[in-house]
């Protein structure tokens, strides 16, 4: 039998192996174009969200520059803080070009290489809270930005939301977390940001330290004249001053224009127990915790007087030279000396009820949901850490953010009687430890000093004062978090002498890329 052609059939498998080849050639080509096609998609696209991100960054941190260049509540007159709120409610943003010295919606537009954006804020009222004399108006923003590429029609989008939180009126001095309040020369507001003992600590959730205030008005003493109001439980937003026959009366005194005898008083009425009144210098006030009861000891001379309340029972002991007497409601928080405190910290009280402060404990001596304000004419010396009951501890730093309790202390510079001119200042005792915890809220007319070997203070709420003198000593501020809640706000707190406009917080809340 004849033998076929082969050459001829290796020639046709020749032929389909090269067009086998080629195809697979010609599709790895379109395969690596198509590659190529998407790589660069994906970095345009990378780059794209990079230039909407870079707007979103940017446009954060113009709005904490406004901020920051604040450097502080500005002042309000009363006509304008009368007619604020009307105009906030019905939807105008006016005030936020007020406090930031910027009108929305903050519109910037920048660029590097190849990638530029555009972004902006507008805002909107959320909430608004009143008090007596002042409010604070939640606004809720969005920062919106567009990313662009040169040469590239495509743009991508990405949004923040942000919570501004302002305040208005007479603003309750415990919202500022340092304050110092007077007509500060510049040279002297630039050495106390520079200073490296006065340390700001970040609140939980942000990466900003808190800013440092300034005010021109002095912390007012005239705010005293309310809180003792208050305290007797008289109309408080009357004009004018108690006078001394207005004074013992509320003290249960024989109504005659004399001065009130050195002692210490438990006001009531018919409205109810009042606060604490006492004329003279104190030469110790003890603050402790005895079961469930609030305990706030007074030692002038030979003399002692222990008040104790109960939430839980609603039941009050007070104990004095001249018997006891036993309530069965609760006294309002507020201690007012017509004098100096020699020396104030937490401690125990015996049986007996004499106090002993006890200078190196940490032991709480605040009761869970008690709010106390003590008010001194002259000045007030820290003998011992002041801490609240319920106050969650990382490490070394108190975080009040699950404390429902609250201590202020008001130095006020001026008799709470007459006019004189008092010390009006907040001192840390020589004898205090080294390290000492202060979980209250500080306003000192003249200053807040500390005295003798250097400390380390960390201070959970607040210190507002004229001067800080800390000759050595450091000072970590942690701000009340608690005030950044709606529907939170500091109780019996002294408040500024005029109305104020300041930014409260800024803060993002969620971020989306569109």
């Amino acid at each position: 039998m004849p033998r076929k052609n082969e050459p001829g059939s290796l020639a046709l498998l020749a032929i389909f192996i090269s067009f086998l080849f080629s195809a697979v050639g010609l599709g790895l080509i379109c395969v690596s174009q198509i590659h190529l096609r998407i790589s660069a998609y994906r970095k345009s696209s990378a780059l794209l969200a990079y230039a909407a991100e870079n707007g979103i960054k940017q446009e954060f941190a113009f709005l904490a520059a406004r901020v920051a260049a604040a450097g502080g509540p500005a002042v309000c007159t009363e006509e304008r803080f009368a007619g604020l709120r009307a105009e906030i409610e019905a939807g105008s943003t006016a005030v936020i070009t007020d406090v930031l010295g910027a009108a929305p919606p903050f519109t910037i537009e920048d660029g590097a290489g190849d990638q530029t954006w555009t972004a902006g804020t507008e805002f909107a009222l959320q909430t608004m809270t009143a008090a007596d004399r002042y409010f604070i108006a939640d606004f809720q923003g969005t920062s919106r930005s567009t990313g662009r590429l040169a040469g590239i029609a495509p743009t991508r989008q990405a949004s923040l939301d942000i919570a501004l939180r302002l305040l208005a009126g007479h603003v309750p001095l415990a919202y500022f977390p340092v304050l110092i309040a007077g007509n500060t020369p510049p040279e002297e507001r630039q050495r106390i940001l520079a200073d490296n003992s006065l340390v700001p600590i970040p609140q939980p959730g942000t990466a900003a330290p808190p800013s440092i205030s300034f005010s021109e008005d002095e912390v007012a003493p005239a705010e005293a004249d309310l809180l003792l109001k208050k305290a007797a439980r008289v109309k408080f937003l009357t004009p004018g001053r108690l006078t001394r026959t207005e004074l013992r009366t509320a003290l249960g005194l024989e109504m005659v224009d004399e001065p009130v005898p050195d002692g210490v008083y438990l006001m009531e009425s018919d409205a109810g127990l009042g606060g604490v009144f006492v004329q003279g210098d104190l030469d110790e006030l003890v603050l402790a915790i005895e079961e469930d009861f609030q305990a706030i000891a007074f030692a002038q001379g030979d003399h002692v007087w222990l008040l104790k309340y109960s939430f839980a029972q609603d039941r009050t002991t007070f104990l004095s030279p001249e018997g006891t007497r036993e309530f069965e409601r609760i006294p309002l928080g507020i201690v007012l000396v017509n004098g100096a405190v020699g020396a104030l910290g937490g401690g125990i009280i015996a049986p007996d009820g004499s106090a002993e402060i006890a200078a190196d404990s940490d032991a709480p001596c605040v009761l869970r949901g008690a709010s106390l304000t003590i008010v001194a004419s002259d000045k007030i010396i820290i003998s011992s850490p002041l801490i609240q009951q319920g106050v969650k501890w990382v490490g070394s730093i108190p975080y009040l953010k699950d404390s429902t309790s609250q201590l202020i202390l008001y130095a006020t510079g001026r008799d709470l009687v007459g006019d004189a001119a008092r010390s009006g200042s907040v001192v840390l005792d020589p004898r205090a430890p080294r390290n000492i915890a202060l979980q209250a809220s500080i306003a000192a007319k003249s200053e807040f000093r500390s005295v003798g070997d250097p400390k380390n203070i960390v201070l959970a709420g607040g210190v507002q004062t004229a001067s800080l003198a800390l000759n050595g000593s450091t000072l970590q501020v942690l701000p009340d978090e608690r005030l950044r809640t709606p529907g939170w706000a500091p109780d019996n707190a002294p408040a500024t002498a005029r109305p104020l406009l300041a930014v409260l917080s800024l803060k993002p809340l969620q971020w989306r890329d569109e």
